[in-house]
């Protein structure tokens, strides 16, 4: 029993690595899980394998981590995600520096949990996108062709929605400084690839439109 036991154990380490073999996005794992398995290859009996294991399985995770963010990196630069890349480029710049386990679980859950906080703090400045409309209801109050006795009354209904767009981004801008102190508004940055590409306008569109909600909000 004891020596179907031992063969079942080869059997399974040498699978653990043949899953990465020749797979190019796992190649960290490859060369990890087979120094793994060779080790326990070449044991002659089940009790050698502690003297021989030492921290080959936390660099088996390492190298997983490690490949996993590899991918996820190229990923996100591929498509100008110069924010949700972060998480993936300071946890490749840390893994090799952990030889624990449970560390190194701990790193990558504190860098996603910092880079979830970047990603809804820049998100937050597509505030334009959800004042689109309001805009354009204030270019036709203001040009409304209309008697004259109503005129002031389109004014009013202007004015506002400038107060409300005004009062939507000091409640952004409030709530988001509990978790980035100091966060404003930065309107500029739609103009930025992974902001641009929800604006279904023309460039000359959405510059005048921003240029509009500029002046509205003072920045």
């Amino acid at each position: 029993m004891a020596d179907n036991i031992f063969e079942e154990y080869k059997a399974y380490y040498r699978t653990r690595a043949e899953r990465f073999a020749n797979n190019p996005n796992y190649k960290n794992s490859y060369e990890a899980e087979k120094n793994l398995a060779d080790a326990f290859l070449s044991c002659t009996e089940m009790e050698e394998f502690r003297t021989k294991i030492g921290n080959l399985n936390h660099k088996c995770a390492n190298a997983l981590t490690k490949d996993k963010y590899i991918m996820e990196q190229a990923f996100f630069n591929e498509y100008q995600e110069i924010i949700r890349v972060l998480a993936a480029t300071r946890i490749l710049g840390k893994v090799d520096n952990y030889e624990n386990v449970s560390d190194l679980i701990t790193m990558v859950t504190e860098e996603l949990n910092k880079n979830n906080i970047e990603i809804s703090m820049d998100e937050a400045n597509r505030q334009l996108v959800h004042d689109w409309n309001q805009l354009d209801n204030i270019e036709i109050y203001e040009n409304a062709e209309v008697p004259s006795e109503y005129k002031h009354e389109f004014q009013e209904f202007a004015d506002s929605t400038k107060k409300s767009i005004n009062e939507g981004v000091a409640s952004l801008e409030e709530n988001n400084s509990h978790w980035q102190s100091g966060w404003r508004l930065n309107p500029n940055i739609i103009t930025e690839h992974r902001h641009r590409r929800l604006f279904p306008y023309k460039d000359e569109h959405l510059t005048e439109q921003l240029q509009k909600y500029k002046s509205i909000i003072n920045r």
